[in-house]
């Protein structure tokens, strides 16, 4: 047993929460004790009416903060990693065009969010804010366009694979989904993520966006590292080392630090869905020294106010820029014709692990509470971070925390195993371990969840898997009340 059994359903760092999928129906207790190039700079500069990717330069530096620079043509083309299927974006194109309001949704992590410390969803320098002015200024419509932030931070989709149709609108035209660097070698999970979006009955357009891991050496014994720290002293702009250290990796090789991103390249190619890329964009000027990752970056995985305008900007792009079309575009007098059933998909990359969960039930936060039957030591709390931060947090060793989940009753639908999925935070210090266990109309294997991570500076919310069966009658099964921290 460890001296320091702390364990959190909520951190200062980050977010926990229970999420929960089931089968509607009766009981169960579950016990839970829980730069950008010289060209570009000079092309911005010459012209009242440049353009870059069709849109007015100009234009963009009026609406956007944090936009003295613009990606040029050429990297605007570099960034749309992987231009994918028009199809759907072609149907927002041809609302933007009607002057019907578009509706758009972003999920993802910190970056998304706003903060990595704090939900900011309305700060204007994130770029859905910035692409939803740019479409407000270029295709306006009364009231304008809508957008909803549904970015979650410390989460990655793990999390919202569950949860997802909680952070989004309900019939959003255009969903942006930004995870490259939330992924945390799972990319399985953010398959069955992906494929959740594009089956959706009322088949949105989807554009992946990855932000990019900045590299660096570190000074003190020429290690390279996934990320810099300010008080290193070294200069990020003028050290050449620290420039050639930044990478796509080789033919053959695996780029341990972005395998994430690459990854997920790989599922957009999979399935032909739009790829936009700060890496692809940007990865050439920081190399020659043209572009300080400073200048756009708050640290090595989030990005400052200019990184985000090329983020929108890019998206922009993508767009409004279609690439050579290969079918009649949707006629603009029939939208009903971009209102169809999502197409079928191929099968899952990943196998079995990467297809998507059946119907699910989510909660967190303040939803929570209507499923606790008990709680000794446990408390809701945002411990001073926000709404958006609640979780249930416990600090003494033997604090429980039980919880009430419906489970169907009889027939094969009881016999068929549900599964939970149970939200935590994992993080490099103040965390313990919990010990899970289930009872009353289901039982389950007892498990042992340990929120430390060995790896310094990572608190992130993490998921564990179980599985629920309907318990029989007569037969011994796991019965204990209350788990109890190990």
């Amino acid at each position: 047993a460890r001296r320091e059994p702390l364990f959190r359903l909520a951190h200062k760092r980050g977010h926990t929460w229970a999420v929960l999928q089931w089968m509607p129906a009766l009981h169960c207790l579950l016990v839970a004790a829980a730069g950008l190039d010289e060209a570009s700079q000079r092309s911005t500069g010459g012209s009242t009416k440049h353009t870059a990717g069709n849109v007015d330069i100009q234009l963009l530096r009026s609406l956007w903060p944090q936009s003295e620079s613009l990606l040029n043509a050429s990297q605007l083309d570099s960034g749309v990693e992987l231009a994918g299927a028009d199809d759907r974006l072609a149907c927002v194109r041809a609302a933007l065009a009607r002057r019907t309001p578009v509706s758009i949704g972003a999920i993802g992590g910190s970056i998304t969010a706003g903060s990595n410390y704090a939900v900011r969803s309305g700060a204007t320098h994130l770029y859905h804010h910035k692409l939803l002015a740019a479409l407000d200024a270029i295709h306006p419509v009364r009231n304008g366009h809508s957008l909803s932030n549904g970015g979650v931070p410390g989460t990655g989709p793990t999390y919202m694979e569950h949860c997802v149709h909680d952070h989004m609108p309900r019939r959003a035209d255009l969903l942006l989904v930004e995870y490259a660097v939330n992924t945390d070698r799972n990319p399985a999970s953010f398959e069955r993520l992906l494929r959740t979006l594009l089956l959706l009955p009322h088949a949105p357009a989807l554009v992946v966006v990855n932000a990019h891991r900045w590299r660096a050496v570190r000074p003190q014994d020429g290690r390279t590292d996934k990320c810099w720290n300010s008080k290193w002293p070294v200069d990020m702009a003028a050290n050449a080392t620290q420039r050639a250290a930044q990478s796509w990796g080789s033919a053959g090789q695996r780029d341990e630090i972005n395998s994430d991103e690459d990854a997920i390249a790989d599922l957009c190619r999979h399935y032909n869905v739009p790829l936009v890329s700060m890496r692809g964009a940007l990865l050439g000027a920081v190399r020659s020294g043209a572009l300080s990752i400073p200048a756009f970056m708050r640290d090595c995985k989030h990005p400052a106010g200019e990184g985000h305008t090329y983020l929108a900007q890019l998206l922009l792009h993508r767009l409004l820029s279609p690439p050579a079309l290969t079918q009649a575009p949707p006629a603009r007098g029939h939208p009903h014709k971009c209102r169809r059933a999502p197409a079928a998909l191929a099968g899952p990359l990943h196998g079995e692990s990467g297809r998507e969960s059946a119907a699910s039930v989510c909660a967190r936060g303040s939803q929570l509470p209507r499923f606790v039957a008990s709680a000794q030591g446990f408390e809701l709390t945002d411990e001073g971070r926000g709404p958006g931060k609640l979780g249930y947090v416990a600090s003494q060793p033997g604090d429980s925390l039980s919880l009430c989940l419906p489970f169907p009753a009889g027939g094969a639908a009881a016999r068929s195993p549900k599964v939970l999925w149970l939200g935590y935070l994992r993080s490099y210090e103040h965390m313990g371990r919990v010990r899970v266990s289930c009872d009353g109309g289901c039982s389950c294997l007892a498990t042992l969840i340990d929120a430390h991570d060995t790896k310094d500076g990572v608190s992130v919310t993490d998921v564990r898997r179980v599985v629920l069966r309907a318990a029989r009658r007569g037969v011994g099964e796991e019965r204990e009340a209350a788990g109890r921290g190990a």
